[in-house]
């Protein structure tokens, strides 16, 4: 008989062997499976104990030889059924840490004004409940007097919220106001004195650079490194001030 199904249940080539032996002959001392199976005494004994260990086969002690005896087939339906039910258990987990492992990240590059604007309009369609920025100069007025006025009063329609924090100087105290007054806006500001020329945005799974001077736009998606960036957000924010 083949050992395939038998295997497939977790018992190696030579247990499937000795429990298919067993089932044929019925109660038998070593000696008996020895000849039929042809296979060492030191292996059926090997076999035998992983065997009862594992429910499948008994024993009974006659005068002075231990004879032993299969248990009926049906054990081996409770072992798959076991074996299933423990599949299922953990099979959420391994799908999850198989969908993370193959995440990709992914990264966008946008060129000139165009491309700036492109960077913003995705956050738009990507309908974030809010939106985290960080920026030290007042850059977008300038690369877009009317248009940013027009990106904002969509974002507002969309109810994507604004978190943004800045870097407390004088060239851009009149922007952070127009925010201010603008609705779904959080402002504060930091203390930093360096004035960096990009704006960094968080949202989704997204981080995104708008370096304003070079007209460059960058879209970085993977959900660990957006992650990250909202914690290093959030600390800021924490320790910024209205």
């Amino acid at each position: 008989m083949e050992t395939e199904a038998l295997e497939g249940l977790g018992l190696t080539r030579n247990e499937a062997l000795v429990y298919i032996t067993l089932l044929e002959v019925g109660k038998s001392h070593i000696g008996q499976i020895s000849e039929k199976t042809r296979m060492h005494r030191r292996t059926i004994y090997d076999c035998l104990e992983r065997l009862i260990d594992r429910g499948l086969v008994s024993f009974v002690i006659e005068g002075k030889t231990r004879f032993f005896i299969a248990v009926n087939p049906n054990k081996l339906k409770d072992m798959a059924e076991e074996k299933e039910a423990k599949i299922n258990q953990i099979l959420p987990k391994l799908l999850s840490i198989a969908k993370k492992s193959k995440e990709k990240t992914e990264i966008n590059v946008y060129s000139g004004k165009e491309g700036l604007k492109n960077v913003m309009e995705d956050l738009i369609k990507s309908e974030p409940k809010i939106w985290l920025s960080l920026t030290s100069a007042a850059k977008a007025r300038q690369a877009f007097p009317i248009y940013l006025d027009q990106f904002h009063e969509k974002r507002v329609k969309e109810k994507i919220s604004l978190k943004i924090v800045f870097a407390k100087n004088e060239s851009i105290m009149k922007r952070a106001r127009e925010l201010q007054k603008t609705k779904l806006t959080e402002v504060k500001f930091t203390n930093f004195e360096y004035v960096m020329p990009i704006s960094i945005w968080i949202y989704n799974d997204k981080i995104s650079f708008l370096l304003w001077d070079s007209e460059t736009g960058i879209i970085i998606r993977n959900k660990e490194t957006a992650e990250s960036f909202k914690h290093y957000f959030e600390l800021i924010w924490r320790i910024a001030k209205k």
